[in-house]
C-alpha cells in the first residue's frame, strides 16, 4: 500500500509546483508598480441652472430690424448653401470631363 515510488513522485510534484509558484510572484522591488487609480466625477464641474431674466423684447425687435429681419438670416443660409452646391457641381462636371459617369440627377 505504501510505495516509495508514489511518495517520491508526489514529493517531486509538490516541489515543482512550489518552485513554479515562487517564479510567478510579482517582483518585490517594485519595478512593475501600477499607478494609483484616480477618479473624477462627471458632476465635478456641473453648474446648476441659473434663471436669466429675459431682455426687453422691444430692444430685441429693434436689433433684428437693424440687421435686416428674418430675410438677413435667410440670405445667410441661402448663400452658404449655394457655395456648397457650387463645389459639388464642379466635382461632378470634372468627373464627367474626365470620362467618369456623370450624375444622372444633376439637373433635378
Amino acid at each position: 500500500m505504501f510505495s516509495p515510488t508514489y511518495c517520491m513522485g508526489g514529493l517531486l510534484a509538490v516541489l515543482a509546483w512550489h518552485s513554479y509558484a515562487q517564479a510567478t510572484q510579482p517582483d518585490p522591488s517594485g519595478a512593475d508598480v501600477v499607478p494609483p487609480v484616480t477618479y473624477q466625477s462627471p458632476l465635478h464641474s456641473y453648474r446648476g441652472f441659473e434663471h436669466q431674466t429675459p431682455g426687453d423684447w422691444r430692444e430685441a425687435n429693434a436689433t433684428v430690424g437693424r440687421i435686416g429681419g428674418w430675410q438677413a438670416y435667410a440670405a445667410e443660409v441661402w448663400e452658404a448653401s449655394q457655395s456648397q452646391d457650387d463645389g459639388a457641381d464642379s466635382d461632378i462636371d470634372n468627373a464627367a470631363d474626365a470620362g467618369g459617369d456623370a450624375n444622372p440627377h444633376q439637373h433635378h
